[in-house]
């Protein structure tokens, strides 16, 4: 939605709402329209080449999304129980309802991307194994920690660190 800014239309009146139109197009159109779209951007033959994705979060799953299209054999591995990354353990459901990114992820699965969740790299499978069996690995892990804000008594054991306390809200976890 960053083009709000700079959409030439503003000038003359209100700026096309780009990110609105899209939220009504994927709320408004049924899903099987929406994987049939993305479908039917997909390559027409299979490069008989394999990626492996490190993380299902927004890179991973934009990166899964894009190398399908191209023909490519992708499979993401996911260290927790569902993708989605900090959009979906970070993001509350009244801003953003799981069932809408389950919609949305299930557009990359119907491409053919195999999500592998519970799976974590360096005990499930080792990095080893990734590059024996792949011809590229694409490491696409987020920010796992929060980063320390060095102001005075933010090291105290009860201050909490945004990524995490986001990770638990939006698991729904006790606090």
């Amino acid at each position: 939605h960053r083009c709000e800014t700079a959409c030439s239309i503003g000038r003359r009146g209100e700026p096309v709402a780009i990110r609105w139109l899209k939220r009504y197009a994927m709320d408004a159109v049924p899903q099987e329209r929406i994987e049939a779209i993305a479908a039917s951007h997909k390559a027409d033959r299979p490069t008989g080449r394999k990626v492996a994705i490190v993380g299902a979060g927004p890179a991973g799953l934009t990166a899964a999304f894009d190398l399908v299209k191209q023909g490519h054999q992708v499979t993401v591995y996911e260290a927790l129980a569902k993708p989605g990354g900090m959009i979906r353990y970070g993001i509350p459901d009244y801003r953003l309802p799981q069932e809408v990114l389950d919609r949305e992820i299930g557009v990359i699965t119907a491409l053919g991307v195999e999500i592998r969740c519970n799976t974590r790299v360096g005990s499930d499978i080792t990095m080893e194994q990734l590059q024996a069996q792949n011809d590229a690995v694409l490491l696409a892990i987020g920010l796992q920690m929060g980063r320390s804000t060095r102001i005075p008594g933010s090291d105290h054991p009860q201050v909490q660190r945004a990524v995490e306390l986001l990770r638990r809200a939006g698991a729904h976890e006790p606090m």
